[in-house]
């Protein structure tokens, strides 16, 4: 345990951990973790109450924002395409000012996205993590899992699932593979938005327009000395991501630990999810890195097929959510 410790030193703002031999979780960062447990807990209650209109309200008691806000989600998720403010007014019979003020707010939360950068909204991604962490039979998690645990098995490293939420990855779900020593990391804790492979999955799924003025308006971070920090490199990185439909990370994140990952496509053909293998570098080399990417981007893809979104590498382009033909 302590050689591997030193072959791979996790910075503060890490969220991953070792899996000691014991099975037990030796922390390795001592950074905080962004856990939301208790917010999902109060929004699963919220959603199950009567805040849509669905059921009589008892003594009519509501709270004027928080059921317009709902009536907004609703109307959203029965569209068969993303709305924009002026539809949503007048489906909903709200002013425009009322209308952007709800859409701008549930976007900062992740509860709507905008789609490929336009003005027109769909859910967004922080409701899949809530939708998941409730349980609903329905939901991301129950799917991926067993693409997760062919994964690990496979790959004999740890697999992960997680949405992009308030520009951090938030992971759902997480398979062991070597039982002996293995990355881990709880469910509902975050990493940085362009962290690694990960990193390069979700801006390789952003408009390009979108991701130029991200790259050129923020600094990248260094999380390691073979972190990509130059925006037209880090852009050309995320390209080759793409026309891959697998991203690699050498290094780039925590010293000593590598890791593949792909996008999973759900409804509209928009990124639902992120699926990754990550494991120390000493038990995965260049050839071993290759057949773990291969196998991330097929178990990716069964998963998007399962949500009823058919994928092939060859044809699909990820950063217009559109098949080339």
């Amino acid at each position: 345990m302590q050689n591997e410790t030193s072959r791979a030193s996790l910075p503060m703002s890490s969220v991953l951990f070792m899996r000691g031999l014991n099975g037990d979780l030796a922390d390795g960062s001592c950074g905080a973790l962004h856990d939301y447990r208790g917010a999902a807990k109060k929004a699963s209650a919220a959603l199950s109450a009567n805040a849509l209109g669905m059921f009589p309200l008892r003594n009519g008691a509501r709270v004027p924002a928080v059921f317009k806000a709902f009536k907004l989600l609703e109307t959203v998720s029965l569209s068969e395409k993303p709305l924009g403010v002026s539809e949503l007014s007048r489906r909903l019979q709200m002013g425009k000012s009322t209308i952007h003020g709800l859409v701008t707010t549930l976007e900062s939360l992740g509860a709507l996205e905008a789609v490929n950068g336009s003005k027109r909204y769909a859910l967004g991604p922080r409701l899949h993590a809530l939708s998941a962490r409730a349980g609903n039979h329905a939901d991301l998690r129950r799917i991926a899992r067993s693409a997760l645990e062919r994964l690990a098995s496979r790959t004999e490293q740890t697999s992960f699932l997680g949405v992009p939420a308030d520009g951090q990855v938030t992971i759902l779900d997480i398979v062991h593979g070597r039982p002996a020593l293995s990355i881990s990391a709880p469910v509902g804790s975050s990493i940085p938005l362009v962290a690694g492979a990960v990193g390069k999955v979700l801006l390789g799924a952003w408009e390009p327009q979108r991701r130029r003025t991200f790259l050129q308006e923020r600094a990248l971070p260094a999380f390691t000395a073979s972190s990509i920090v130059d925006p037209e490199r880090y852009e050309d990185a995320v390209m080759r991501s793409v026309e891959r439909g697998v991203a690699i990370d050498e290094d780039e994140y925590i010293d000593g630990v590598r890791a593949a990952a792909s996008p999973v496509f759900g409804a509209k053909r928009q990124l639902a999810a992120i699926v990754w293998v990550a494991g120390f570098s000493r038990h995965i080399d260049t050839a071993n890195l290759e057949r773990i990417a291969t196998a991330v981007m097929t178990q990716a893809a069964e998963i998007s097929k399962r949500l009823g979104v058919s994928v092939d590498p060859e044809t699909f382009h990820p950063s217009d959510g559109i098949p080339r033909t």
